[in-house]
């Protein structure tokens, strides 16, 4: 493996790394309404970033990129569907 792809591999890891630090801080300092939203915000990046990079789908042709789309368009919408459910449920 060259250098330059080490590099950007490396790159990345840093950036996910950094993202996950970012959704535990959130989790400790951010009102829980506001900490989930950030949370599933920030796993919608790194899950765009692990299937561009690590996934090699930033080669692919567009039909590819529609077979990733719906099943991605299913997990928004169960996400939103359920946020309420993780959001307002009362801790016990």
């Amino acid at each position: 493996m060259s250098d330059v792809q080490t590099r950007h591999y490396l790159t990345i890891w840093i950036w996910l790394l950094a993202l996950a630090t970012v959704s535990v801080a959130a989790a400790w300092v951010l009102p829980k309404v506001a900490a989930l939203s950030l949370i599933f915000m920030l796993a919608f990046v790194k899950a765009l970033l692990v299937a561009r990079d690590y996934m090699h789908l930033k080669y692919e042709k567009a039909i590819t990129y529609a077979i990733v789309l719906v099943p991605l368009a299913f997990v928004i919408l169960l996400l939103f569907a359920l946020f309420p459910d993780f959001a307002y449920r009362p801790r016990p």
